[in-house]
């Protein structure tokens, strides 16, 4: 079975100077127009929530959103816009949880969120263990970028097992992150550990990627194979 990157993408950067992706309204929608004509027709816009750097939340994010969606409309571009957001596991978003303040979901129900790119945290489990009690089904964004892990998939079985769900990034299968990155996110697919599938884009750079064919197309083969959710946002 083929597999479609370029329909719903769930993981990207494209609200106007929120975090580190487009930077105004201008770039998101240069960047809207040039996904659309790759084929997307539905872009969930995650932005970082990043204690000490992003504290983003839904007064920040709702608004930009309806400015864009605005912006994209008046542009005549016909793709469909939401917005979640892309949670560090931190002692911040611990808080959050704690709190029981509502986190922003794609599809009312999944989070997504970010390892440390340092280490892994020492309390994960339980995170994602509080996550599912408050009937939240975590989405691991880029789990092939985690150097850390590399080459653990027992680590990604055990997160699959426990209710996580992991999603990829193609740029990481364009070999964008360098060789080490695509191969653990070839060995993901390969292993049937993928439910998603994001740009994550950010900038010009992520889209001049993204606008080539893949190096290994049988990865798509493989993505065909598995059960991939993008379909169902």
């Amino acid at each position: 079975m083929h597999f479609d990157l370029n329909r719903q993408d769930m993981h990207s950067h494209l609200l106007p100077g929120l975090d580190d992706g487009a930077k105004d309204m201008n770039d998101s929608i240069s960047l809207i127009r040039q996904l659309h004509a790759l084929g997307y027709t539905k872009l969930i816009t995650t932005p970082h929530i990043m204690s000490g750097i992003w504290y983003n939340d839904a007064d920040t994010i709702l608004p930009a959103l309806d400015a864009l969606r605005a912006e994209v409309e008046k542009e005549g571009i016909n793709v469909e816009l939401d917005a979640a957001a892309e949670y560090l596991m931190d002692d911040y978003f611990e808080s959050l949880l704690d709190d029981k303040t509502p986190l922003l979901t794609i599809n009312g129900k999944y989070v997504l969120v970010e390892f440390p790119f340092i280490a892994l945290p020492v309390n994960y489990r339980s995170v994602f263990f509080n996550m599912k009690m408050a009937g939240y089904e975590p989405i691991l964004a880029h789990p092939e970028r985690y150097m850390y892990q590399h080459g653990q998939l027992d680590f990604y079985h055990e997160l699959q097992e426990a209710g996580v769900l992991l999603q990829v990034n193609i740029l990481s299968l364009h070999g964008y992150y360098g060789t080490r990155v695509q191969k653990m996110a070839l060995q993901l697919v390969n292993a049937g550990l993928v439910q998603f599938t994001g740009t994550d884009a950010h900038h010009q750079r992520h889209l001049d990627v993204l606008c080539r064919p893949l190096p290994d197309a049988s990865v798509l083969t493989k993505l065909g194979e598995a059960v991939i959710k993008n379909e169902l946002l």
